[in-house]
């Protein structure tokens, strides 16, 4: 079998699954009880966060885990959007090849009152560092692009748009 959508889900690495198996079979208590058992869940979570962030150059207290993709987009979207709206920044750029995690997600916003842009890719699948550049204002918040399509195979210039 040949299986083209690891973009979607990818199978877990020999090394992942061992790392796992304990707690999805011994070891799987809730890490937010107060009993011994969620206790040493919480302590390995505890334990595995310290360890993300120092490969990341990270405090543990800015790694949140989420259950997948489309929760992680929601997740920064949201917290993006209510910092900026905080400061009264109620724009937001991106792109009409979105993930509908995404989509939704600025729906949902723009129904808060929230202004979205989205920028059209060129023929070739790219969004240019000149189109956000132009799209930016005073009251933007964000800019939220995929930094790969891949269903047409496009990587997008994503250091270059961050750069602008």
């Amino acid at each position: 079998m040949i299986y083209a959508d690891n973009a979607a889900t990818t199978r877990m690495s020999k090394a992942a699954v061992e790392a796992m198996l304990p707690y999805m079979d011994e070891l799987y208590g809730n890490p937010s009880s107060l009993y011994s058992f969620g206790q040493k869940s919480k302590e390995a979570l505890e334990e595995a966060r310290s360890r993300i962030a120092a490969c990341l150059g990270a405090d543990p207290y800015e790694i949140t885990f989420t259950s997948g993709g489309s929760e992680s987009d929601n997740q920064a979207i949201l917290t993006a959007a209510n910092l900026g709206e905080q400061k009264g920044k109620k724009h937001i750029i991106s792109t009409a090849f979105e993930h509908h995690a995404v989509l939704h997600t600025l729906e949902q916003l723009k129904k808060r009152g929230f202004e979205i842009t989205l920028l059209d890719v060129h023929k070739n699948g790219i969004v240019t560092p000149k189109q956000v550049n132009d799209a930016i204002r005073e009251d933007t918040c964000l800019v939220t692009i995929m930094s790969a399509i891949a269903e047409i195979g496009r990587i997008q210039p994503i250091a270059e748009i961050g750069a602008v």
